[in-house]
């Protein structure tokens, strides 16, 4: 079973991934809010952690033409394109 929980105060450029020991090479959390890189692995447990990934997306032309802007929706919000060619989403790697 698994349970969600927020951690006050974590960087906004960082995700957590686990509570567990880390191992060599992952990054964790120190009491004072510290990223270390484990140099081995450790014998306590640690907030392990990861730096979030920028979101791409990739357009691609349709080879239509518009004569109006129009909205691309991605997710909760729109794309707002200007007139002219037509574009959709080819890629999105959320």
């Amino acid at each position: 079973m698994k349970h969600e929980i927020e951690i006050p105060d974590l960087p906004e450029d960082l995700e957590a991934v686990a509570y567990r020991k880390p191992k060599a090479g992952e990054y964790y959390l120190t009491p004072d809010w510290i990223t270390v890189e484990a140099l081995h692995d450790y014998k306590l447990s640690h907030l392990i952690v990861r730096k979030k990934q920028p979101r791409r997306i990739v357009l691609e032309e349709t080879g239509r033409h518009r004569g109006l802007q129009y909205l691309l929706k991605i997710d909760e919000g729109n794309l707002i394109l200007p007139p002219g060619r037509e574009y959709k989403i080819v890629e999105d790697n959320k």
